[in-house]
Protein backbone atom coordinates (compact mmCIF):
# COMPACT_ATOMS: atom_id res chain seq x y z
CA UNK A 1 0.00 0.00 0.00
CA UNK A 2 2.87 2.41 0.70
CA UNK A 3 3.91 2.24 -2.95
CA UNK A 4 0.34 2.87 -4.08
CA UNK A 5 0.12 5.91 -1.81
CA UNK A 6 3.14 7.35 -3.62
CA UNK A 7 2.29 6.38 -7.20
CA UNK A 8 -1.56 6.52 -6.90
CA UNK A 9 -2.50 5.03 -10.30
CA UNK A 10 -6.19 5.70 -10.91
CA UNK A 11 -7.86 2.34 -11.43
CA UNK A 12 -11.48 2.98 -10.45
CA UNK A 13 -13.78 5.91 -11.12
CA UNK A 14 -17.20 6.49 -9.60
CA UNK A 15 -19.58 8.54 -11.75
CA UNK A 16 -22.54 9.64 -9.63
CA UNK A 17 -24.73 10.64 -12.58
CA UNK A 18 -27.62 11.88 -10.43
CA UNK A 19 -28.83 12.20 -6.85
CA UNK A 20 -32.42 11.79 -8.00
CA UNK A 21 -34.09 8.50 -7.13
CA UNK A 22 -37.47 6.89 -7.68
CA UNK A 23 -37.31 5.42 -4.16
CA UNK A 24 -36.79 6.88 -0.70
CA UNK A 25 -35.23 4.05 1.29
CA UNK A 26 -35.35 4.38 5.07
CA UNK A 27 -31.61 4.00 5.47
CA UNK A 28 -30.34 5.90 2.38
CA UNK A 29 -26.91 7.29 3.22
CA UNK A 30 -27.26 9.93 0.50
CA UNK A 31 -30.81 10.92 1.56
CA UNK A 32 -31.88 10.76 -2.10
CA UNK A 33 -35.37 11.89 -3.14
CA UNK A 34 -37.50 12.00 -6.28
CA UNK A 35 -36.36 15.52 -7.10
CA UNK A 36 -32.98 16.13 -8.72
CA UNK A 37 -30.95 18.78 -6.88
CA UNK A 38 -30.16 21.93 -8.81
CA UNK A 39 -26.84 22.13 -10.59
CA UNK A 40 -26.47 18.51 -11.61
CA UNK A 41 -24.26 17.71 -14.57
CA UNK A 42 -26.19 17.14 -17.79
CA UNK A 43 -25.77 14.00 -19.88
CA UNK A 44 -23.82 16.03 -22.46
CA UNK A 45 -21.49 17.29 -19.75
CA UNK A 46 -20.92 13.70 -18.68
CA UNK A 47 -20.11 12.74 -22.28
CA UNK A 48 -17.48 15.50 -22.42
CA UNK A 49 -16.07 14.43 -19.05
CA UNK A 50 -15.71 10.86 -20.30
CA UNK A 51 -13.83 12.08 -23.35
CA UNK A 52 -11.57 14.20 -21.16
CA UNK A 53 -10.77 11.29 -18.87
CA UNK A 54 -10.14 9.05 -21.87
CA UNK A 55 -7.56 11.53 -23.18
CA UNK A 56 -5.79 11.86 -19.84
CA UNK A 57 -5.81 8.23 -18.66
CA UNK A 58 -5.77 4.76 -20.19
CA UNK A 59 -9.45 3.78 -20.47
CA UNK A 60 -8.88 0.04 -20.49
CA UNK A 61 -7.13 0.35 -17.11
CA UNK A 62 -9.91 2.34 -15.39
CA UNK A 63 -13.07 0.60 -14.21
CA UNK A 64 -16.03 3.00 -14.11
CA UNK A 65 -18.95 2.55 -11.70
CA UNK A 66 -22.11 4.40 -12.75
CA UNK A 67 -24.05 5.22 -9.59
CA UNK A 68 -26.78 7.48 -8.22
CA UNK A 69 -29.39 8.10 -6.89
CA UNK A 70 -30.90 5.84 -9.50
CA UNK A 71 -28.84 5.93 -12.73
CA UNK A 72 -31.72 4.77 -14.94
CA UNK A 73 -33.73 7.87 -14.01
CA UNK A 74 -31.06 10.10 -15.55
CA UNK A 75 -32.08 11.65 -18.88
CA UNK A 76 -29.60 10.52 -21.51
CA UNK A 77 -28.15 7.70 -19.39
CA UNK A 78 -27.69 5.41 -22.39
CA UNK A 79 -25.80 8.15 -24.24
CA UNK A 80 -23.46 8.34 -21.24
CA UNK A 81 -23.00 4.59 -21.24
CA UNK A 82 -22.45 4.40 -24.98
CA UNK A 83 -19.68 6.99 -24.66
CA UNK A 84 -18.03 4.83 -22.00
CA UNK A 85 -18.17 1.89 -24.41
CA UNK A 86 -16.90 3.99 -27.32
CA UNK A 87 -13.94 5.25 -25.32
CA UNK A 88 -13.04 1.73 -24.18
CA UNK A 89 -13.83 1.94 -20.45
CA UNK A 90 -14.93 -1.25 -18.68
CA UNK A 91 -17.96 -0.17 -16.67
CA UNK A 92 -20.85 -1.25 -14.54
CA UNK A 93 -23.88 0.17 -12.74
CA UNK A 94 -25.56 0.01 -9.35
CA UNK A 95 -29.37 0.19 -9.68
CA UNK A 96 -32.48 -0.56 -7.64
CA UNK A 97 -33.87 -2.29 -10.73
CA UNK A 98 -37.34 -0.77 -10.64
CA UNK A 99 -36.91 0.97 -14.02
CA UNK A 100 -35.13 -1.94 -15.65
CA UNK A 101 -37.95 -3.01 -17.95
CA UNK A 102 -37.52 -5.02 -21.17
CA UNK A 103 -36.64 -1.95 -23.23
CA UNK A 104 -34.01 -0.83 -20.70
CA UNK A 105 -32.55 -4.34 -20.59
CA UNK A 106 -32.12 -4.34 -24.37
CA UNK A 107 -30.48 -0.91 -24.22
CA UNK A 108 -28.05 -2.07 -21.53
CA UNK A 109 -27.01 -4.98 -23.74
CA UNK A 110 -26.65 -2.62 -26.72
CA UNK A 111 -24.37 -0.20 -24.88
CA UNK A 112 -22.15 -3.04 -23.69
CA UNK A 113 -22.42 -2.75 -19.92
CA UNK A 114 -20.15 -5.28 -18.23
CA UNK A 115 -21.59 -5.55 -14.73
CA UNK A 116 -24.90 -4.77 -13.05
CA UNK A 117 -25.41 -4.66 -9.29
CA UNK A 118 -29.03 -4.84 -8.17
CA UNK A 119 -29.93 -3.62 -4.69
CA UNK A 120 -31.99 -5.92 -2.50
CA UNK A 121 -31.61 -5.69 1.25
CA UNK A 122 -33.24 -8.80 2.64
CA UNK A 123 -36.13 -11.17 2.12
CA UNK A 124 -39.02 -9.58 0.17
CA UNK A 125 -40.97 -8.57 3.27
CA UNK A 126 -37.90 -6.92 4.83
CA UNK A 127 -36.74 -5.34 1.58
CA UNK A 128 -40.16 -3.91 0.77
CA UNK A 129 -40.51 -2.47 4.27
CA UNK A 130 -37.26 -0.56 3.73
CA UNK A 131 -37.60 0.38 0.07
CA UNK A 132 -41.30 0.34 -0.75
CA UNK A 133 -44.02 -2.16 -1.59
CA UNK A 134 -43.29 -4.20 -4.69
CA UNK A 135 -39.56 -3.44 -4.84
CA UNK A 136 -38.57 -7.08 -4.44
CA UNK A 137 -40.83 -8.11 -7.31
CA UNK A 138 -39.24 -5.30 -9.31
CA UNK A 139 -35.79 -6.80 -8.80
CA UNK A 140 -37.06 -10.22 -9.88
CA UNK A 141 -38.51 -8.66 -13.05
CA UNK A 142 -35.24 -6.84 -13.74
CA UNK A 143 -33.30 -10.11 -13.54
CA UNK A 144 -35.78 -11.83 -15.86
CA UNK A 145 -35.64 -8.94 -18.34
CA UNK A 146 -31.85 -8.97 -18.43
CA UNK A 147 -31.77 -12.70 -19.08
CA UNK A 148 -34.40 -12.41 -21.80
CA UNK A 149 -32.38 -9.62 -23.45
CA UNK A 150 -29.32 -11.86 -23.58
CA UNK A 151 -27.25 -10.05 -20.97
CA UNK A 152 -24.13 -12.12 -20.27
CA UNK A 153 -22.09 -9.83 -17.99
CA UNK A 154 -21.61 -9.90 -14.25
CA UNK A 155 -24.89 -9.82 -12.33
CA UNK A 156 -24.91 -9.52 -8.55
CA UNK A 157 -27.18 -8.63 -5.68
CA UNK A 158 -25.92 -5.99 -3.26
CA UNK A 159 -27.50 -6.03 0.19
CA UNK A 160 -27.25 -3.17 2.64
CA UNK A 161 -28.06 -5.13 5.76
CA UNK A 162 -30.09 -3.66 8.60
CA UNK A 163 -30.56 -5.29 11.98
CA UNK A 164 -33.78 -7.14 10.95
CA UNK A 165 -32.14 -8.57 7.81
CA UNK A 166 -29.22 -10.09 9.70
CA UNK A 167 -31.65 -12.37 11.53
CA UNK A 168 -32.61 -14.09 8.25
CA UNK A 169 -29.37 -14.38 6.29
CA UNK A 170 -29.73 -18.07 5.50
CA UNK A 171 -33.29 -17.63 4.23
CA UNK A 172 -32.07 -14.76 2.05
CA UNK A 173 -29.33 -16.93 0.63
CA UNK A 174 -31.82 -19.66 -0.27
CA UNK A 175 -34.12 -17.07 -1.86
CA UNK A 176 -31.27 -15.82 -4.07
CA UNK A 177 -30.28 -19.37 -4.98
CA UNK A 178 -33.84 -20.10 -6.06
CA UNK A 179 -33.64 -17.08 -8.34
CA UNK A 180 -30.33 -18.37 -9.78
CA UNK A 181 -28.28 -15.49 -8.41
CA UNK A 182 -24.65 -16.57 -8.15
CA UNK A 183 -23.07 -13.40 -6.73
CA UNK A 184 -24.09 -11.70 -3.47
CA UNK A 185 -22.25 -8.81 -1.83
CA UNK A 186 -23.29 -7.64 1.63
CA UNK A 187 -22.53 -4.70 3.90
CA UNK A 188 -23.98 -3.57 7.23
CA UNK A 189 -25.86 -0.30 6.90
CA UNK A 190 -23.81 2.75 7.88
CA UNK A 191 -25.13 5.20 10.50
CA UNK A 192 -25.23 8.11 8.05
CA UNK A 193 -27.93 9.92 6.08
CA UNK A 194 -31.46 8.71 6.82
CA UNK A 195 -30.10 5.65 8.62
CA UNK A 196 -28.87 7.94 11.39
CA UNK A 197 -32.53 8.80 12.04
CA UNK A 198 -33.42 5.10 12.49
CA UNK A 199 -31.16 3.63 15.19
CA UNK A 200 -33.37 0.55 15.31
CA UNK A 201 -31.97 -0.40 11.90
CA UNK A 202 -28.28 -0.14 12.85
CA UNK A 203 -26.61 -3.50 13.62
CA UNK A 204 -24.91 -3.71 17.01
CA UNK A 205 -21.68 -5.55 17.83
CA UNK A 206 -23.33 -8.95 18.16
CA UNK A 207 -25.15 -8.45 14.86
CA UNK A 208 -21.87 -7.61 13.12
CA UNK A 209 -20.22 -10.68 14.64
CA UNK A 210 -23.13 -12.89 13.55
CA UNK A 211 -22.97 -11.48 10.01
CA UNK A 212 -19.24 -12.08 9.68
CA UNK A 213 -19.48 -15.56 11.17
CA UNK A 214 -22.22 -16.45 8.71
CA UNK A 215 -20.29 -15.17 5.70
CA UNK A 216 -17.13 -16.94 6.89
CA UNK A 217 -18.98 -20.22 7.10
CA UNK A 218 -20.94 -19.79 3.88
CA UNK A 219 -17.88 -19.00 1.79
CA UNK A 220 -16.44 -22.36 2.81
CA UNK A 221 -19.41 -24.65 2.09
CA UNK A 222 -19.08 -24.70 -1.70
CA UNK A 223 -22.64 -23.56 -2.37
CA UNK A 224 -23.97 -20.55 -4.30
CA UNK A 225 -24.40 -17.72 -3.91
CA UNK A 226 -21.08 -17.35 -2.12
CA UNK A 227 -21.56 -14.17 -0.08
CA UNK A 228 -18.84 -11.54 -0.03
CA UNK A 229 -18.41 -8.90 2.65
CA UNK A 230 -17.85 -5.32 1.60
CA UNK A 231 -14.82 -3.15 2.36
CA UNK A 232 -15.02 -1.40 5.71
CA UNK A 233 -11.65 -1.57 7.38
CA UNK A 234 -9.75 -4.27 9.26
CA UNK A 235 -11.88 -7.09 10.68
CA UNK A 236 -9.37 -9.09 12.71
CA UNK A 237 -7.48 -12.25 11.84
CA UNK A 238 -10.55 -14.46 12.23
CA UNK A 239 -12.17 -12.83 9.20
CA UNK A 240 -9.50 -11.06 7.13
CA UNK A 241 -8.90 -12.74 3.78
CA UNK A 242 -11.83 -15.09 4.41
CA UNK A 243 -15.09 -13.14 4.27
CA UNK A 244 -13.92 -11.26 1.16
CA UNK A 245 -11.34 -12.20 -1.49
CA UNK A 246 -8.89 -9.47 -0.46
CA UNK A 247 -7.40 -8.00 2.68
CA UNK A 248 -8.55 -4.80 4.34
CA UNK A 249 -7.99 -1.83 2.06
CA UNK A 250 -9.51 1.60 1.60
CA UNK A 251 -8.15 2.95 -1.67
CA UNK A 252 -10.22 6.11 -1.83
CA UNK A 253 -8.00 8.79 -3.32
CA UNK A 254 -5.21 6.25 -3.84
CA UNK A 255 -6.53 4.24 -6.78
CA UNK A 256 -10.18 5.36 -6.55
CA UNK A 257 -11.57 8.69 -7.78
CA UNK A 258 -15.11 9.96 -8.04
CA UNK A 259 -17.17 12.69 -9.66
CA UNK A 260 -20.36 13.72 -7.91
CA UNK A 261 -23.60 14.61 -9.65
CA UNK A 262 -22.90 18.31 -9.00
CA UNK A 263 -19.43 18.10 -10.55
CA UNK A 264 -17.39 17.95 -7.36
CA UNK A 265 -14.31 15.74 -7.59
CA UNK A 266 -13.67 13.33 -4.76
CA UNK A 267 -13.41 9.57 -4.31
CA UNK A 268 -16.23 7.15 -3.44
CA UNK A 269 -19.75 8.64 -3.20
CA UNK A 270 -20.19 7.65 0.46
CA UNK A 271 -17.48 10.06 1.56
CA UNK A 272 -18.46 13.25 3.33
CA UNK A 273 -18.32 16.25 0.93
CA UNK A 274 -15.60 17.82 3.11
CA UNK A 275 -13.24 15.40 1.38
CA UNK A 276 -14.02 16.80 -2.10
CA UNK A 277 -10.88 17.94 -3.91
CA UNK A 278 -12.04 20.01 -6.89
CA UNK A 279 -14.74 20.75 -9.48
CA UNK A 280 -14.88 19.06 -12.87
CA UNK A 281 -16.59 22.08 -14.43
CA UNK A 282 -13.52 24.25 -13.88
CA UNK A 283 -10.66 21.73 -13.50
CA UNK A 284 -9.36 18.61 -15.20
CA UNK A 285 -9.67 15.42 -13.23
CA UNK A 286 -6.05 14.56 -14.11
CA UNK A 287 -4.71 17.77 -12.55
CA UNK A 288 -6.71 17.30 -9.36
CA UNK A 289 -5.76 13.63 -9.17
CA UNK A 290 -2.05 14.28 -9.52
CA UNK A 291 -1.77 17.32 -7.26
CA UNK A 292 -4.28 16.96 -4.43
CA UNK A 293 -5.82 14.17 -2.33
CA UNK A 294 -3.28 14.74 0.44
CA UNK A 295 -5.69 13.62 3.25
CA UNK A 296 -6.17 10.35 1.35
CA UNK A 297 -2.52 9.59 0.65
CA UNK A 298 -1.12 10.66 4.00
CA UNK A 299 -3.53 9.33 6.58
CA UNK A 300 -1.41 10.06 9.62
CA UNK A 301 -4.23 12.35 10.78
CA UNK A 302 -6.31 9.25 11.56
CA UNK A 303 -3.95 8.48 14.45
CA UNK A 304 -4.94 11.72 16.14
CA UNK A 305 -8.70 11.10 16.21
CA UNK A 306 -10.64 8.34 17.90
CA UNK A 307 -8.83 5.20 19.05
CA UNK A 308 -6.68 4.51 15.98
CA UNK A 309 -3.46 5.93 17.43
CA UNK A 310 -3.51 3.42 20.30
CA UNK A 311 -4.51 0.40 18.20
CA UNK A 312 -1.93 -2.35 17.66
CA UNK A 313 -3.57 -3.20 14.32
CA UNK A 314 -3.20 0.29 12.83
CA UNK A 315 -0.62 -0.89 10.30
CA UNK A 316 -3.21 -3.27 8.85
CA UNK A 317 -5.96 -0.73 8.18
CA UNK A 318 -4.25 2.69 8.21
CA UNK A 319 -7.24 4.26 9.90
CA UNK A 320 -9.96 2.24 8.20
CA UNK A 321 -12.50 3.23 5.55
CA UNK A 322 -12.62 7.00 5.00
CA UNK A 323 -16.38 7.01 4.44
CA UNK A 324 -16.67 6.54 8.20
CA UNK A 325 -15.11 9.93 8.99
CA UNK A 326 -17.03 13.21 8.97
CA UNK A 327 -13.77 15.13 8.61
CA UNK A 328 -10.04 14.86 9.33
CA UNK A 329 -10.79 16.06 12.86
CA UNK A 330 -13.62 13.68 13.69
CA UNK A 331 -13.33 10.12 15.04
CA UNK A 332 -14.66 7.29 12.90
CA UNK A 333 -18.29 6.30 13.21
CA UNK A 334 -17.51 2.66 13.98
CA UNK A 335 -14.68 0.13 13.88
CA UNK A 336 -15.81 -3.39 13.00
CA UNK A 337 -12.60 -4.88 14.39
CA UNK A 338 -13.25 -3.37 17.83
CA UNK A 339 -16.93 -4.29 17.63
CA UNK A 340 -16.02 -7.92 16.98
CA UNK A 341 -13.34 -7.89 19.65
CA UNK A 342 -15.80 -6.79 22.31
CA UNK A 343 -18.05 -9.76 21.48
CA UNK A 344 -15.41 -12.41 22.22
CA UNK A 345 -16.89 -13.03 25.68
CA UNK A 346 -20.49 -12.32 24.65
CA UNK A 347 -21.06 -14.11 21.37
CA UNK A 348 -22.88 -17.27 22.40
CA UNK A 349 -25.51 -17.54 19.66
CA UNK A 350 -25.12 -20.72 17.59
CA UNK A 351 -23.63 -20.25 14.15
CA UNK A 352 -26.51 -20.38 11.66
CA UNK A 353 -26.75 -23.55 9.62
CA UNK A 354 -25.47 -23.11 6.07
CA UNK A 355 -27.85 -23.40 3.13
CA UNK A 356 -28.49 -26.93 1.99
Amino acid sequence: MALLHRTHPMKYLFMEVTRQCNLACKYCGSSCTGRAPEGELTSQEWVEIIRQVARDFRPKEVMVAVTGGEPLIKEGIFDIMMELKTQGFPYGMVTNGQLLDKAAAKELVRVGIGSISLSMDGLPEINDALRGKGCSAGVERAVANLREAGYSGKLEIISTLTKPAIQSLDQMRRYLAQNQIRLWRAAPVMPIGRAAEHPELIPDSLDIRALLEYIRMSRADGKLPRPEFSEEGFLGYRFEGIVRPYLSQCRAGITVAGIRANGKIGACPELNPVFDQGDIRTERLKDVWENRYQPFRDRSWTKKVGKCGQCDKYAHCNGGALHLYDSTESPFLRCLYLMCKETDDKYVAPIPKASS
